[in-house]
């Protein structure tokens, strides 16, 4: 018995070990936000003796560094060995080849996790899964639903007031929300590939749709027009921003409109119409710009649009900036979802709040 109760001790020490030093790997795994969304955000870190040895954005980086101390040390990596690395056969052998003593995984994928954790204890090597696996996941949430589906992740993201108004009945609707709300919708831009938004967003506000107010690349520019009603004078088809705009329309679309937008370097998307007539269908819009491999799809507007995604269930994470304001009669966030019964609503898997300045972020995960 007595056995048995320092054994639990050893374990608990253990596990809050292992979570603190997952908790540093994930760190290190978030600086890579300049990576597309289809390629795993990873980290590796080696420790040994309660000291890290080695570390790098990959496993093979981290052991390089760790050299010979890596023998008899702890590998933690936020994701699952080999998915980081363009062979991951030759990975997994790497790390056997190491003589690394123990193996800590944030998250893995369930193709592929027994193949992988087998090879490491038939290689006898102790392997524990799942230490901060919801922070791991999520990190990579982009990542498992392209590599599994070939479809992007869909993040919506809105600022609206208490009411549930994004825009006042004239249609005015800078600020709604505070500047820390505009960094943290810049800070998403920058770690999405793709920002759509719908033709009405930009007859209103004319955006550019690009990341100013934090460091990083700017996403791929996605506008749905089914009937390109977009002008030449757009600041997504200004100075070169063209090149990097992606203009989703239907075969409706007048023939010298798509010429006329082609040669000022647009990418035009002809696709089907959805099944009401209602403009582009977006089931396969968003399959072409899987095939486009953009993995992840920020989705700042209208209201028409993001009503219909969640009305056809797509979206993957809603993100609401909500400002202390109301304003009464105005343009509301989200139309009619068809929703007649409580039992029919939308509900999310996982829910976090935050205050932001003076907003409160609501940041919400929805079944796949």
């Amino acid at each position: 018995m007595k056995f048995q109760i320092y054994d639990l001790r050893l374990f608990r020490r253990m596990t809050q070990k292992d979570k603190q030093y997952m908790l540093m790997t994930l760190r290190q795994a978030r600086r890579t936000s300049e990576r597309p969304s289809s390629e795993p955000r990873a980290a590796a870190l080696v420790v040994s003796q309660d000291q890290v040895v080695g570390k790098g954005p990959t496993i093979s980086i981290g052991l390089d560094e760790a050299g010979q101390r890596a023998e008899g040390a702890t590998l933690y990596t936020n994701i699952e060995p080999g998915l980081e690395a363009a062979d991951r056969q030759a990975s997994i052998k790497r790390i056997i080849a190491s003589r690394i003593a123990r193996v800590v995984i944030g998250a893995t994928s369930h193709a592929t996790e027994s193949e992988t954790v087998d090879l490491l204890r038939l290689s006898g090597i102790e392997v524990a899964t799942g230490i901060c696996e919801q922070q791991s996941r999520e990190l990579n949430e982009s990542y498992f639903k392209y590599s599994s589906t070939g479809l992007p992740f869909i993040t919506v993201k809105f600022a609206s007031t208490l009411d549930g108004r994004i825009a006042t009945r004239t249609g005015d609707s800078q600020w709604i929300s505070g500047p820390a709300s505009l960094r943290l919708a810049h800070q998403l831009r920058r770690e999405n590939d793709g920002i759509l938004v719908g033709i009405g967003t930009v007859l209103a506000d004319d955006p550019r749709l690009t990341v100013r107010l934090v460091n990083g690349r700017d996403p791929l520019r996605i506008v749905i027009d089914s009937r390109l009603r977009i002008p030449v004078t757009a600041r997504v088809l200004q100075e070169g921003a063209a090149h990097h705009t992606v203009i989703a329309t239907t075969d409706r679309a007048s023939p010298k409109r798509i010429r006329e937008l082609e040669e000022l370097g647009a990418e035009l998307l002809i696709l089907p119409e959805a099944a009401d007539g209602a403009g582009v269908n977006l089931v396969d819009l968003f399959a072409a710009l899987g095939r486009r491999r953009v993995a992840s799809v920020l989705v700042e507007g209208g209201a028409g649009i993001i009503t219909s995604l969640l009305a056809a269930r797509m979206v993957d994470r809603l993100v609401i900036a909500i400002a202390p304001k109301i304003i009464g009669q105005g343009l509301e966030a989200i139309g009619d979802l068809g929703i007649t019964s409580l039992k029919g609503a939308i509900t999310f898997t996982s829910v976090k709040t935050r205050k932001l300045g003076a907003d409160i972020i609501f940041d919400g995960r929805l079944p796949v």
